[in-house]
């Protein structure tokens, strides 16, 4: 049933398609649906808007016309200017009133967790698989320059800018070293030349050791310091072995990158997302290295036993780390980039030491290293 029977009213409309003004006759009608409001163009064809979607739009009609739209993705338009016309549009409801938007929620639920799905695996998977592979393919030249620039990053790191930690180079000290390094690597085959040096922690003890790339290993002085007997020395030194024979450092390095990048990219800027990117990558690299670190483990009751040193050297040695930095729980053992001490201390345990053992140095050869940074 039509409201509106006489006069005629005129408007224009505009189909959001074509360029072309079509005249349009309105009126409004009621049936099943509801109230709309009908337009008949120039061929016969009529058009229903529901009342209750369509609100004036902000456009810039001719004149002192009005435009009215369906939708907020709805290019059609509706142009109203003779008075007539604007007096019927007058008696929608709510011509004024912006459209609610659609619902989305669930749709933007869905894809939200399809893009955290993916982000995650491709940090959690892609990465470490590709970094594996690359690592594979490093070449050697290339990986002993990044180690040699690491290791002098690390050496300022912890000394400060413009005062590196020095390098511990007492003669007898250093030969008593190689000592030990040629016994513990006895048999291992690498593609450059092994590197172990031992730095002079002693205004900031870390009592740590660690692997680069490019097969570097250097040890703190305290660590040498807190151990009681060569053995653990030399244990320490078989698990940092494991590290470099299984390419953990480069990996670790070019999975670290790759990460970042993707996090710095998410992010937007280097500035902004300094603090997100450190934490989150931090959080991924220590999840790899508990993992390399178990398999360095590993390798060093292998390795120890081969050259026939005791295992048992490095459950002694962490219990004595654990005595000094406890044991990481929770949240502390998610960002912690070892595995716990005690499941450590009992995987060493149960290896079994060989029958017939020589300590990895002689006595007057574990007092030189003692005092290598003296």
């Amino acid at each position: 049933m039509t409201f509106s029977s006489s006069p005629q009213i005129w408007a224009d409309y505009f189909d959001g398609l074509r360029a072309t003004k079509l005249r349009v006759e309105l009126s409004l009608v009621d049936d099943y649906r509801g109230r709309s409001l009908r337009m008949v163009l120039p061929e016969g064809h009529a058009i229903l808007w529901p009342v209750c979607d369509i609100r004036r739009l902000p456009d810039q009609a001719p004149g002192r016309a009005e435009s009215y739209g369906l939708a907020l993705n709805d290019l059609a338009r509706l142009i109203v200017a003779t008075p007539e016309a604007k007096a019927l549009v007058a008696e929608l409801p709510h011509p004024g009133r912006k459209l609610p938007a659609p619902p989305l929620g669930h749709r933007v639920a869905l894809i939200a967790g399809a893009g955290t799905l993916a982000l995650a695996a491709l940090v959690f998977l892609v990465l470490p698989a590709m970094a594996g592979v690359l690592a594979q393919f490093m070449d050697t030249d290339a990986e002993v320059a990044m180690g040699q620039e690491h290791y002098e990053m690390t050496r300022e790191m912890f000394g400060g800018p413009g005062r590196p930690l020095a390098e511990c180079r007492d003669p007898e000290g250093v030969a008593a070293l190689d000592r030990m390094v040629a016994r513990v690597t006895r048999d291992v085959e690498l593609p450059y030349d092994l590197k172990v040096v031992v730095m002079d922690d002693s205004a900031d003890p870390m009592l740590n050791a660690y692997a680069v790339a490019g097969g570097r290993i250097t040890f703190f002085e305290s660590l040498i310091r807190l151990a009681e007997s060569p053995d653990e020395v030399a244990a320490v030194l078989a698990h940092e072995l494991g590290h470099v024979v299984y390419e953990d450092p480069i990996r670790q390095t070019l999975q670290a990158a790759s990460v970042q990048a993707v996090l710095v990219l998410l992010v937007g800027d280097l500035t902004g997302g300094g603090i997100l990117t450190g934490v989150a990558g931090q959080a991924i690299v220590s999840n790899y290295s508990r993992g390399a670190e178990t398999r360095a483990d590993r390798f060093a009751f292998d390795q120890l036993t081969k050259v026939g040193l005791p295992p048992s050297a490095m459950a002694s040695f962490f219990a004595k780390t654990r005595d000094v930095w406890g044991e990481s729980e929770g949240l502390a053992m998610h960002f912690s980039s070892h595995p716990q001490l005690t499941a450590r201390i009992e995987a060493a345990t149960q290896i079994g030491d060989p029958s017939t053992t020589a300590p990895a140095l002689n006595a007057e050869d574990w007092a030189a290293l003692r005092d290598i940074c003296r």
